[in-house]
């Protein structure tokens, strides 16, 4: 039990200089309720796979892995070391799983700090995940005061989006991660702050987090921010008109998309669908038939990918609907998914009498990292119920943007005190 008082007041001491240093932000009047939100979500995610899967998944299965590495910091320190800086490891899955190695190299380090208990170690996980959520959150609410109780909603509050990225899994790290890189390009791309060097070295490695752990992620991700940044740069040295604006987003991406083919035979286009597919595949193997996303006769082709496009976008974007659902997780999901869909509908149907000013390149950079990202996840990833947890490196910006151009302000406006 010491290792508990040890640890909370720990704990304490961070959440307590962390508010100190927030709490004449925009969204300092959310930052407890959020933050214990985030806690008690890695504690229930720890606690779901405990009670309803009996101890497995992924979560204790890369807990069992960091504690194994963990004991070695003391025990076998040169062992560590090769592990840690040259991946050499004795398991044969983890020789196999770069991903998975790079995530247990942060747990293993993580897992000693909180004297390999698990649930403390959780808590460190989703403090950290919540520090990225916030810094994002405020760092946009404050660029958009007047969406703030938007941007705390989807990236606070939303329950998938908080369940999901709390814990010890992957994207209790890979999450913060993205948004801390975003962050960044958005207060130098939007906000015009100056360029230093150890914002720069933060972006890069955090950028090295989400390629190593999660690649489509970075894949996505990286791309539509530098072209966001190549478009506002020349926007501002040629003042270019939207249209153009647009046209030089998508030209940017198709160079960069180009230029990464070339520079690496491993990252070309067709060999990026070879590896897609082989993880639909595997999935397709190791699931039931009623949770997978059928595909028109998928094949590692441009054509084919092409076909099952619409059907990879809805089933990323709205899948499982609650129909569909098999047990309680799936209901809870369901029913968000359910939501979002009727609200994307009352968005699009309203789209011509919304009269909100919208900054069209930022809109689109958000679109397509969205659609893109859903797709991806969508045929790699076919299984429903992976997706769902998978989803949530997009899903807190779809929810933003519907919200944004829904009449949530309105029902907010109603009940809301001042953050």
């Amino acid at each position: 039990m010491y290792q508990w008082g040890i640890h909370l007041i720990l704990l304490s001491v961070i959440c307590f200089f962390y508010y100190k240093n927030t709490r004449n932000t925009v969204l300092a009047g959310v930052f407890l309720p959020a933050l214990l939100l985030k806690l008690l979500s890695g504690i229930c995610l720890g606690l779901v796979f405990f009670k309803f899967y009996n101890g497995t998944g992924d979560t204790f299965v890369f807990f069992e892995y960091a504690v194994n590495y963990s004991k070695m910091i003391f025990n076998e320190p040169e062992r560590f070391i090769k592990f840690f800086f040259n991946n050499v490891a004795d398991d044969p899955f983890l020789s196999s799983q770069p991903r998975v190695v790079a995530f247990v190299k942060i747990g293993a380090l993580l897992t000693f700090v909180a004297c390999n208990n698990y649930w403390i170690a959780s808590i460190y996980f989703s403090l950290i995940s919540f520090s990225g959520f916030f810094y994002f959150a405020n760092r946009t609410a404050s660029a958009f005061p007047e969406y703030k109780w938007h941007i705390a909603v989807s990236f606070l509050f939303f329950p998938s989006v908080v369940f999901w990225s709390s814990g010890f899994i992957k994207e209790s790290i890979v999450m913060p991660a993205m948004l801390i890189i975003a962050g960044y390009f958005f207060s130098w791309i939007y906000e015009k702050r100056r360029i230093k060097l150890l914002p720069v070295c933060i972006t890069i490695l955090m950028c090295g987090v989400v390629f190593f752990i999660k690649f489509y992620y970075a894949a996505v991700l990286i791309p539509v921010l530098v072209a966001l940044g190549i478009t506002q740069y020349l926007s501002g040295r040629a003042e270019l008109k939207t249209s153009m604006q647009v046209t030089v987003f998508f030209t940017s991406l198709l160079s960069l998309f180009i230029a990464v083919s070339f520079l690496n035979p491993y990252l070309s286009i067709n060999t990026f669908l070879q590896s897609v597919y082989q993880n639909y595949v595997a999935t397709v193997l190791l699931s039931s038939d009623e949770k997978l996303i059928h595909f028109y006769n998928l094949t590692p082709t441009i054509s084919s990918f092409l076909i099952n496009l619409p059907a990879a976008l809805f089933s990323g974007l709205y899948r499982p609907l609650v129909f569909e659902a098999k047990n309680v997780f799936m209901i809870i999901t369901g029913l968000e998914n359910t939501g979002l869909l009727f609200l994307t509908f009352y968005v699009f149907f309203n789209l011509k009498r919304n009269k909100r000013e919208t900054d069209i390149l930022l809109l689109t950079g958000v679109v397509f990292y969205i659609v893109l990202l859903s797709s991806l996840l969508a045929f790699s990833s076919p299984n429903l119920g992976t997706l769902a947890r998978y989803k949530v490196g997009f899903l807190p910006f779809f929810v933003c943007l519907l919200l944004w151009y829904s009449p949530f302000e309105k029902v907010i406006n109603r009940f809301k005190k001042p953050l």
